[in-house]
């Protein structure tokens, strides 16, 4: 079915071509009966009803003239060739542009673009950075285009400080206009490129540089739930407990829907800052802040400290019963019923105790199966969070799935 659809608009998009060709071309001259007489056109047609793309787009692109009225024709052929997976074609047909010495320079550059997105798509990196920073050099008015694919070669060869010259360089042109919008999404976007390589500056144990980029990140952008979890991290392995607590509830307040990747980096903060009393301390913020904004997340969070604590202190187990009744009942929560059962498993008998440890561990199956983020661009899921979307190539769209609820 792609297949006939694919040669229906390829004949299609050569009648065009021929129409334009025509149109365009002076009687005495007329190139559109020239092609018509051409055999390589019956044949490139021949070759289409008998379904061999590949020979008819070779004769097509002998046979079609190459001029200012049938360019965009072979520009359309070769990106309906890509779009379409046919990526060697599409270079073909872009290869033969250029080597017809009759196309100008700004169609040379045009062409260059598109060979270039070419390249691209067949994963050849090298070589369509090298056509995009020709045309960015000798083409002012596709310099932001190709700065635009250019910048997505460098984010994926992950070679961020130049996809951040690029960036900058593109916030300062006129490519977005007057879109407050995207650029408010590209500087984002510059705020993650800062994230990863003071990530990278983590895995070398410089732990100062690491700082300082983070530092940039948040510059640019002050909303940023990575640049806090990471530089909270930091702050707590250097000691500064005090310092990542209030970075941390600036970040809950903020971005509450990132609560759960928060709490357990908050509580070591807590833990560390306060020593034996940190957890209480901690427990009566989160309970706090629950009671202000509901969140099973966190009530889940909870409940599992005070259960691993529980044999710390005694009134740590009958609290977090107390806790999860309260939250398994008034949000119908799924994790939250089964965790609640898994708790009372161990006063049950007989076949009832049996019944029940059989539901509990079918209910954990299906929540082990649960996707926890998900992409609000593509809707791409997963169980672990992607700042870059491991789809859509997007950032800052995956969002926190919540918790099986039923109101």
């Amino acid at each position: 079915m792609n297949d006939i659809l694919l040669i229906i608009i390829f004949t299609f998009a050569i009648a065009i071509g021929f129409f334009l060709g025509k149109k365009y071309t002076p009687k005495k001259n007329n190139k559109f009966d020239e092609v018509f007489n051409d055999p390589k056109y019956f044949l490139g047609l021949n070759y289409l009803l008998k379904e061999q793309t590949d020979k008819a787009v070779d004769a097509f692109i002998e046979s079609l003239e190459v001029n200012e009225a049938t360019l965009e024709t072979h520009l359309a052929l070769g990106n309906l060739m890509r779009k379409q997976g046919q990526v060697d074609r599409a270079i073909r047909i872009h290869q033969n542009l250029l080597a017809r010495p009759l196309l100008d320079l700004t169609h040379q550059h045009q062409v260059h673009l598109e060979l270039g997105k070419d390249f691209m798509t067949a994963g050849l990196l090298d070589r369509a950075e090298m056509l995009l920073k020709e045309v960015i050099d000798e083409s002012p008015s596709l310099r932001n285009t190709a700065q635009r694919y250019l910048l997505d070669i460098y984010q994926d060869e992950r070679e961020w400080e130049k996809a951040i010259s690029i960036s900058e360089s593109l916030l300062r042109g006129r490519f977005f206009k007057d879109s407050i919008q995207k650029k408010l999404s590209m500087t984002k976007m510059i705020a993650h490129f800062y994230c990863e390589m003071a990530e990278e500056s983590i895995d070398k144990n410089d732990q100062s540089l690491a700082k300082k980029l983070l530092a940039d990140a948040q510059s640019i952008d002050k909303l940023s739930v990575r640049a806090s979890l990471l530089i909270s991290n930091l702050n707590n392995k250097q000691g500064n407990f005090k310092l990542s607590i209030k970075i941390l509830k600036k970040s809950i307040r903020d971005n509450p829907d990132f609560i759960s990747e928060v709490l357990p980096i908050l509580c070591h903060a807590y833990d560390g800052l306060y020593e034996n009393e940190g957890f209480d301390k901690f427990l009566k913020f989160i309970e706090d802040q629950i009671s202000r904004e509901p969140s099973i997340e966190a009530a889940l969070f909870l409940i599992d400290q005070l259960l691993v604590r529980s044999k710390e202190k005694l009134s740590y187990n009958k609290k977090a019963q107390s806790l999860l009744s309260d939250y398994a009942l008034k949000y119908s929560s799924l994790e939250g019923f089964n965790k609640l059962l898994e708790i009372r498993l161990p006063t049950l008998s007989g076949d009832f105790a049996k019944e029940c440890s059989d539901i509990h561990l079918l209910l954990q199956q299906i929540i082990n199966k649960k996707l926890n983020y998900k992409c609000s661009h593509c809707g791409f899921s997963g169980r672990i969070l992607h700042w870059r979307c491991p789809s859509c190539k997007t950032w800052d769209q995956m969002k926190s799935v919540k918790a099986n609820t039923y109101n």
